[in-house]
């Protein structure tokens, strides 16, 4: 029990699997957590490959609280600590506003933001647990460049991840003197399942890649406990930028 550990939501495709993947390579043992029990079985094999700390893995809806307590549970019973809690299951959709319906928004509400909030919530004993054996711990969660700028057909995924980068800006104001970080990854397009809408306009070749987002996790459970990084915001190269006519200006 005295081993660095993970616990990572959505971690059978694309983000999530790419994190769990990075954090043992890390040296963290690792429960992934995501809906589909064949889907995650077999993302967990992927993850094992090689040598290294032990991987779990629990299947189950986090929409379900009795679930989130099931999970916060299960990774307690092996590990007692949790060093890395990373939030990464979300749930997106294009709708206008005039076409969104209670059970769409209900739906994005439950795992993009209610999860986040509730699971945190219940596995912080365990975060603590670890503070008082190493020193600290960390809570990693999944926003979204839409958090930080809204998406025109995105409206109601975009203010989930935004409420995503308020909470964790909350959580560093409340936790961060008692050890634990926490920090708002917020990418641009990457490629997962996600991006399949985008896939006649856009090149697979110019997304952001997974692996893009779990270097940056890995990368901050090596700093130091002085060090806190509150926000990552990862864009592609256009991104962001200003109209054309603005650019035009410039030169």
């Amino acid at each position: 029990m005295n081993e660095r550990s993970a616990l990572v939501t959505g971690a059978s495709s694309g983000i999530g699997l790419a994190v769990a993947g990075a954090l043992r390579r890390e040296g963290f043992a690792v429960t992934m957590v995501a809906r589909d029990p064949a889907k995650l079985a077999a993302a967990a094999r992927h993850v094992t490959e090689g040598a290294g700390p032990p991987v779990q893995q629990l299947a189950g809806s986090l929409t379900e609280e009795a679930f989130l307590d099931e999970a916060v549970a299960f990774h307690s019973a092996t590990h007692g600590a949790l060093d890395i809690l990373v939030n990464n299951a979300g749930v997106s959709g294009h709708r206008l506003v005039g076409d969104i319906t209670a059970d769409f928004l209900d739906h994005q509400l439950a795992v993009n933001i209610r999860a986040v909030v509730l699971l945190t919530d219940k596995a912080l004993p365990l975060l603590k647990a670890a503070v008082r054996q190493r020193g600290c711990a960390q809570v990693v969660n999944t926003a979204s460049n839409a958090g930080k700028r809204g998406e025109a057909t995105l409206s109601s995924y975009s203010a989930t991840k935004a409420a995503v980068v308020g909470f964790t800006e909350a959580l560093h104001d409340e936790l961060a003197p008692s050890g634990i970080k926490a920090t708002a990854i917020c990418p641009g397009l990457v490629d997962t399942p996600m991006a399949d809408g985008y896939r006649d306009e856009i090149a697979a070749s110019t997304m952001i890649t997974p692996s893009d987002v779990a270097e940056v996790v890995a990368m901050t459970t090596r700093l130091s406990a002085a060090c806190i990084i509150p926000e990552v915001v990862l864009l592609r190269p256009t991104e962001w930028l200003q109209p054309d006519e603005v650019r035009a200006g410039l030169g």
